[in-house]
C-alpha cells in the first residue's frame, strides 16, 4: 500500500516548485503513516496555511507565478532530455493507482500493473534527481523561492517562524515514520 501515495507525489513531481518553495518535499511520505498524530495533523495544518498564503503572494505578484511555470517548463524539459514524459508518465501513475485501488483488476494484471507503476515511478524519479542537479535550475530555483516566502512574510510576518516549524514537524514525523517501521510498533512517544 505504501506505493500508493501517488496523488502527493505527483504533485510533488508535476509540480515540484510549489512543495520545494515551502521546503516540504517529503510531507506525502511524512503524512502517509497510519494512526492519529496530533504532530501530523499540525503539520497537515502548517502545509495548508503556508500553501494558501503562498498562492495569495503569487495571485499578488504575477511576475512570480510567471517565472514558477518558467521554471516547471524547464524542469519537465530537462526531464524528458532524460528519457520520460513527465506529465503522461505521471497521468499513466495515476490511472495505475486508480485501477489498484478500484479492486476490479485480476492478481496477474495486477502485479504486471504494479511492476510497471514500480518502473515508471523510478524512471521519473531518476530523471527528477538529474533534472535537480542542473546548476541553473538550482539557481533559478533558490531564487524564487527566496522572493516567494519574501512575499508571502509580507502578507503575514509569521511565515519565516511557520516555515521553520513545518520543517521542523515534518523531519520529526519522518523519524517517527522511520523508527515505526524499522522497529516494528515502537513509534516512541515524544
Amino acid at each position: 500500500m505504501s506505493t500508493l501515495f501517488l496523488p502527493s507525489w505527483a504533485r510533488r513531481t508535476v509540480l515540484m516548485l510549489a512543495v520545494s518553495a515551502l521546503g516540504a518535499v517529503g510531507i506525502a511520505q511524512a503524512q502517509n503513516t497510519d494512526g492519529p498524530s496530533a504532530k501530523r495533523e499540525e503539520l497537515q495544518s502548517l502545509q495548508q496555511s503556508l500553501a494558501s498564503i503562498r498562492e495569495e503572494a503569487i495571485n499578488q505578484n504575477p511576475n512570480l507565478g510567471d517565472r514558477q511555470q518558467s521554471l516547471e517548463d524547464r524542469m519537465m524539459s530537462r526531464m524528458r532530455d532524460e528519457g520520460v514524459n513527465p506529465r503522461a508518465d505521471v497521468k499513466r501513475l495515476q490511472d495505475i493507482a486508480s485501477q489498484l485501488r478500484g479492486g476490479d483488476v485480476a492478481e496477474e494484471e495486477r502485479a504486471g500493473l504494479m511492476e510497471e507503476y514500480q518502473s515508471m515511478r523510478q524512471s521519473l524519479l531518476e530523471a527528477r534527481r538529474t533534472a535537480m542537479q542542473d546548476s541553473g535550475i538550482q539557481e533559478e530555483q533558490v531564487e524564487l523561492q527566496d522572493d516567494i516566502v519574501s512575499a508571502m512574510s509580507d502578507i503575514d510576518d509569521e511565515v519565516p517562524a511557520m516555515i521553520e516549524r513545518f520543517q521542523s514537524l515534518r523531519s520529526e514525523v519522518q523519524g517517527q515514520r522511520r523508527s515505526g517501521s524499522a522497529g516494528g510498533a515502537g513509534n516512541g512517544a515524544q
